[in-house]
């Protein structure tokens, strides 16, 4: 762990309840005077705290001093993807994550089947571990579009993995778009036909969120 990511580092004083706390209480065994490193996610401050306070449930901690670090590796790429089962993307999120991949946009495809909702609370604490892993300082940054119409109503300039394109040799400037299980229907060819589209050279048919972990590495 770099640093616990915690909403409210950068207050004068912290009470640390529930997983933080009995991961660091319980797990690690920390004990009363010990620092603890945080961030907020929302600025580029480290910020030192020692433990004043243990108690049954929670801890107190006081800010003892705030570090400005620079973003030496800042976020970077825009994935579209369409949606898939919840859980397959739960697996996926936190290696994206890793690799510093700055924002998804998930919307719902003519294969993506409707029912399939993400859990947001569930994908912030995914994220939030991930961080606290790999070191991110600005976790990945997630959005839901409902169809493809407000994708690009939203995103007009984007390019395309699918068959038949060029090979994705490069780094592009623009989102990317991966498609669901079974990729797009020739209604959305359609619509796409316009589009930039690239393909994965020299490799199988990719599964959705292996196509999004190939993508991304194209995206940084």
């Amino acid at each position: 762990m770099q640093f616990i990511l915690h909403e409210n580092a950068g207050d004068s004083q912290i009470i640390l309840q529930d997983e933080d706390y009995h991961h660091l209480f319980h797990s690690r065994r920390m004990r009363k005077s010990e620092s603890l490193y945080l961030r907020n996610g929302k600025d580029l401050n480290l910020y030192h705290y020692t433990i004043i306070e243990i108690n049954k449930r929670d801890a107190k901690l006081l800010l003892q001093e705030t570090q400005t670090t620079p973003l030496k590796n800042p976020p970077k790429g825009h994935l579209i993807w369409a949606m898939i089962e919840p859980k397959n993307i739960e697996k996926t999120i936190p290696l994206l994550n890793e690799l510093n991949l700055r924002k998804i946009t998930f919307f719902y495809a003519q294969y993506s089947q409707k029912q399939f909702k993400l859990d947001h609370k569930r994908l912030d604490k995914i994220l939030k571990n991930s961080c606290e892993q790999c070191g991110r300082i600005i976790k990945l940054e997630i959005e839901v579009l409902p169809n493809l119409d407000e994708v690009l109503k939203s995103y007009p300039n984007l390019a395309i993995l699918n068959f038949g394109g060029e090979s994705l040799t490069q780094n592009l400037e623009i989102p990317l778009m991966v498609g669901c299980e079974g990729g797009f229907s020739p209604k959305e060819r359609g619509i796409l036909q316009d589009k930039r589209i690239f393909s994965a050279p020299k490799c199988n048919i990719l599964r959705s969120e292996t196509a999004a972990l190939y993508a991304t590495t194209y995206l940084i």
